[in-house]
Order: structure tokens, then sequence, then C-alpha cells
């Protein structure tokens, strides 16, 4: 079993249907176009409290890592 894990940053949606216009847009956006910005100072904290956790996969010498992708930090958007 695998899942893509989402984590917001900002002002959280009134409901459901605008989270998911705010995710839709957001990732045509970063994921689906050639807009590289650095991660946001806590997107960064974040992934370096995982990679604490869990080691990142490039880094993982018993192959015991939950990460698919590697580094983790370069899988991330603002």
């Amino acid at each position: 079993m695998s899942y893509d894990l989402a984590v917001w940053e900002g002002v959280r949606p009134a409901d459901d249907k605008s989270a998911r216009r705010s995710f839709n847009g957001l990732y045509d956006r970063y994921l689906d176009s050639e807009v590289k910005e650095p991660p946001s100072e806590r997107i960064t904290a974040f992934v370096a409290a995982l990679l604490d956790r869990w080691c990142d996969i490039t880094e993982d010498e018993g192959e015991t890592s939950p990460w698919s992708v590697g580094p983790l930090i370069d899988d991330r958007v603002p």
C-alpha cells in the first residue's frame, strides 16, 4: 500500500469543497508545471522533523525508510 501525503500551510479552508479547489489549484501550479520555488521555513522544518524520525530513502542502508522518493525535501512545494 502507498499513499501521498499533503501538508497544508496557511489559512484553513472553510469547507471540503474549498479545500479541494485550493489543493487542485496548488497542484496545477506547482506539480504540473516547471515552477520551482524554495520551500517555506515551516515546510523545511516539517520535513526535517520527519527525517529525524524516519531516515531519507537516499540514506537508508537497511531499507526501512517509508519514503518512496528522495531526497524527501526535493518532493515538496512551497
